[in-house]
């Protein structure tokens, strides 16, 4: 039996890609799953999937960026299922705009999105979680938080800033046995990057591939933490100068 049987996951970005991979993973382990996203009407189609296929699910419509927004998706969540478990920080935009042409308004957008949700979100996890024993949050980084690409300071400081927060949190989080750590996928063929949709198969990865590598950093008992995970193409030059 796995021990995401019963327990409650928050998933942001869930109303496409990653976040609706991890969101089907879960439910096929037996995890009840509360599904954030702005696109309403996308949430509820997959709560109706999810639902079909035997799972406990529920949707709220939340711009992660807005504290009070965030406050409410964790009430929502209690409200309906008592606690949160695992929170999955999927929620993120990518750019690539060279530093001379990236407007602070894009950098604020890029900024909040990636790095700013996932500290609101953390955030109001924890305090779901202290106490209880137990509580596991991974954050979804990049392969840009180890290589940048070029023309990309916005996306490459939001992810760095992600790994950042995580090994600060995961530290903060040992008193009260909380893992927190973070997963860097490679090119995944996802509407966040719509040209690697147009990739061979080998030089992208399929949102369910990663979404169970994800799942499996949950899937662990619950005084472990699989602190980072990551996952590249072969092909790729990621580990050489290339």
């Amino acid at each position: 039996m796995s021990i995401l049987e019963g327990r409650v996951a928050v998933v942001t970005g869930a109303s496409s890609g990653i976040g609706e991979a991890c969101a089907i993973s879960f439910v096929e382990k037996g995890a009840k799953v509360v599904l954030a996203a702005r696109r309403a009407e996308r949430l509820d189609k997959l709560v109706t999937k999810l639902e079909a296929m035997g799972g406990e699910a529920l949707a709220v419509a939340t711009d992660v960026t807005d504290e009070a927004a965030v406050e409410n998706l964790f009430e929502k969540a209690v409200e309906r299922f008592g606690t949160v478990d695992v929170l999955i920080n999927n929620a993120g935009i990518a750019d690539s705009t060279a530093a001379h042409e990236l407007e602070l308004d894009l950098w604020n957008r890029v900024i909040n999105t990636n790095l700013t949700s996932a500290f609101l979100c953390s955030r109001a996890a924890v305090r779901v979680m202290k106490g209880k024993g137990h509580g596991r949050i991974i954050n979804i980084g990049s392969i840009s938080a180890r290589v940048p690409r070029e023309n990309s300071p916005a996306y490459a400081a939001s992810k760095w800033g992600l790994d950042g927060l995580t090994r600060a949190m995961a530290i903060d989080g040992r008193e009260d046995n909380i893992a927190v750590s973070i997963f860097h996928p490679g090119i995944v063929a996802t509407e966040i990057a719509p040209g690697a949709v147009k990739l061979p198969s080998d030089m992208s990865a399929d949102p369910k591939d990663i979404a169970d590598v994800i799942i499996h950093m949950a899937d662990i008992p619950d005084h472990l933490n699989f602190y980072e995970g990551l996952v590249v193409q072969n092909k790729i030059p990621f580990l050489s100068r290339g």
